[in-house]
């Protein structure tokens, strides 16, 4: 702190050389100025230290758990495809800023360097904030890093069910024929693309017209499995198909994303946009034509003008986990 010509006072900035106005010509009054000036600076790294302290006294682990700790732990917890993605996602570069950066040192700029990165996009929204989240449940981070309304919106590309004129078009297209019966079955049952390439004959139920089988991505939830019932057009795609072991026996070793890429390059020959092979049996206006009862086709006619395929799958989840409780209920009471 000095004094100028005029009398006033003025502090610099020992680090920066930055010259500042104190405002006053009082001797007293800038000196307490400068002293608050120095506490001001002082002060938050202080209670830094002293939270370091503490927390290092309660939990040693605490203090050095990074990011890296919640990948591995989350990582854990996932099998199959899931932890394949998951895994592929933790090696791109946009999350090798956090991978070693301690959870307590962690501030919002960190975050905002990862969702700015060029290579960053929608996913890695996602897996961040899974992140985030599993850290703050387990209790590893004091305080939300971003709050609720400073992440961005998550921006995902608007998809709708296949409609019966595309699906048509593409089983034209199709010449192998395990692949062209492969795509004619998840029209008709509506499954999905691994559930589908994995059923085999023990799944298949002659005598009560039944295909049967445990979902893989619901094992560990209460809606065990699916049943349909093999109609006429079922039928015909079953005598094609092998009659005993695996009914698709090559595709069901292809991993799921060389069986999605074959259908999304057919979709680009034949200029199809806005779908994948996850949603080719996702149609309600299918069901319509299969003569269900007047409050079936009036559910589904609704469904029908819902073209978000995410709502979509929800609302057809939900319908079919009640009427799988009130089959298993109504089981149980014949079966008393």
């Amino acid at each position: 702190m000095y004094r100028r010509n005029k009398g006033n006072f003025y502090l610099e900035d020992i680090l920066t050389g930055k010259q500042q106005s104190l405002r006053t010509k009082q001797e007293a009054k800038a000196k307490r100025l400068l002293a608050g000036k120095n506490q001001s600076v002082e002060q938050p790294q202080m209670n830094l230290a002293m939270a370091r302290v503490y927390l290092a006294s309660k939990s040693p682990e605490l203090m050095s758990r990074t990011w890296d700790d919640v990948m591995r732990d989350m990582e854990a917890g996932y099998q199959d495809g899931t932890k394949i993605r998951w895994q592929k996602m933790m090696r791109c570069a946009p999350f090798q800023i956090i991978r070693n950066l301690p959870l307590l040192y962690t501030e919002s700029a960190h975050f905002l360097a990862v969702l700015r990165h060029p290579k960053a996009g929608t996913s890695t929204n996602k897996w961040l904030r899974i992140m985030h989240n599993r850290a703050m449940d387990l209790g590893w981070l004091l305080s939300p890093v971003l709050v609720r309304r400073a992440w961005p919106k998550i921006l995902t590309k608007r998809m709708q069910a296949i409609t019966y004129d595309q699906h048509c078009q593409l089983v034209a297209k199709e010449h192998e024929p395990e692949f062209k019966l492969y795509l004619q079955m998840l029209w008709e049952t509506g499954g999905s693309q691994t559930d589908i390439a994995c059923l085999q004959r023990d799944n298949i139920d002659a005598d009560q017209k039944r295909i049967t089988y445990r979902r893989k991505k619901l094992q560990t939830q209460l809606f065990h499995g699916a049943a349909i019932v093999i109609g006429p057009n079922i039928q015909h795609l079953l005598d094609q198909l092998p009659k005993e072991g695996f009914l698709f026996p090559r595709l069901r070793l292809q991993p799921e994303g060389i069986r999605a890429s074959r259908f999304a390059k057919q979709c680009r020959k034949l200029k199809i946009t806005g779908v994948s092979l996850h949603i080719s049996g996702y149609d309600p206006s299918l069901r319509l034509r299969r003569g269900q009862s007047a409050g079936d086709r009036a559910w589904f006619a609704w469904l029908d003008g819902q073209r978000n395929f995410a709502f979509l799958h929800k609302i057809v989840f939900r319908f079919r986990l009640k009427w799988n409780c009130a089959r298993n209920d109504s089981d149980s009471i014949d079966s008393h």
